[in-house]
């Protein structure tokens, strides 16, 4: 028991001391590592090189071990926007010559190409002219042909800036600016021939239109009266009289609705009216008042007809002018 008591108090000690120092020992292990928390060292070829294993928890490297000279840090990036700058102004520039030149031959080529419609213009306008306006008693109203090109509506899709500038590369006698407007002087013309041309023969259809419903409205109160003269032959006119009346009216419109009322004036109105003019003018007044009408319209329709003609030749001569500044407009561009 004694030895047993002694041993106990002998190991005590020891092993006191031993765990005494292996705390030691960690506590100075840890502290040496701690020291060396964080390690600087040179970044090269994308390698870390430590002279011996150590343990860190941290390593801070720079990426250049050299600072940048100011050429590589500040002028070669200024060089470099500048030429980017340059490079992308050239080509624009380059872009833009090659769009102005081929839009200024375009609208060159668009210009020249309105000669020949012209010309077609021309020609069915003046026969329009000899085959119908010149025939006093022609009737029907032909259809008249026009050419819808000639409302220059193309030249709304191409630039005029463009033109501008590429009227720019020619020197001539006339200056760009005169040049400039005369050819959009040419497409106003047109633009307004065309319209006017449409309009007139509108507007000659439907006066036309109106001079013939308002004759034809005549002639049937005119044919009414007249039968109803009939009961009151002879105590108002001689039967002779009211027979010859009666068979101009069927001669005149015994074809209805196939008459031609320009035809009528000097077989029809007149030789009626002299009739009239042997009796009392109040008694039959309202005979002659329709028949006065229908005379009327008749002057409306040939007065038409010269209005429209006169209309015609205008536009023939505005046509014309445009004819001859395309025989000069191949000057204005360069070649």
């Amino acid at each position: 028991m004694i030895r047993f008591l002694t041993c106990l108090l002998i190991a005590v000690p020891i092993s006191m001391g031993n765990s005494y120092a292996a705390a030691v020992k960690d506590s100075l292990s840890l502290s040496s590592i701690e020291e060396s928390d964080t390690l600087f060292v040179k970044f090269e070829s994308d390698t870390i090189s430590l002279q011996e294993p150590m343990a860190v928890s941290q390593i801070v490297y720079a990426e250049h071990k050299d600072t940048p000279s100011v050429f590589h840090s500040i002028i070669l990036p200024i060089i470099m926007l500048l030429l980017g700058v340059i490079v992308d102004r050239v080509v624009q520039v380059l872009v833009d010559r090659n769009r102005i030149k081929r839009n200024g031959k375009r609208w060159k080529r668009e210009l020249l190409s309105y000669d020949s419609i012209i010309s077609k213009q021309i020609k069915e306008l003046e026969d329009y002219i000899v085959e119908y306006c010149n025939k006093p008693q022609r009737y029907d109203i032909p259809l008249l042909t026009t050419f819808q090109m000639l409302k220059g509506s193309i030249f709304e899709s191409l630039s005029k800036e463009d033109l501008y500038s590429y009227l720019g590369r020619k020197t001539n006698d006339i200056d760009i600016q005169e040049r400039y407007n005369k050819i959009l002087s040419f497409i106003t013309t047109l633009d307004m021939a065309y319209a006017q041309l449409n309009d007139s023969f509108q507007r000659f259809r439907e006066s036309a239109g109106e001079q013939i419903d308002a004759f034809n409205n005549a002639q049937f109160r005119y044919s009414k009266k007249l039968y109803d003269l009939s009961s009151y032959i002879p105590d108002t006119m001689d039967p002779n009289a009211y027979k010859k009346l009666s068979a101009l009216y069927n001669v005149a419109f015994g074809n209805h609705p196939d008459v031609n009322p320009l035809k009528l004036e000097e077989p029809f109105i007149t030789p009626s009216l002299e009739i009239f003019d042997n009796y009392d003018k109040q008694t039959f007044k309202e005979l002659t008042d329709e028949l006065g009408k229908m005379r009327f319209c008749i002057n409306g329709m040939k007065l038409e007809k010269a209005y429209l003609k006169g209309n015609l030749e205008t536009i023939i001569e505005e046509y014309k002018m445009c004819q001859g500044f395309l025989n000069v407009v191949n000057d204005y561009f360069p070649t």
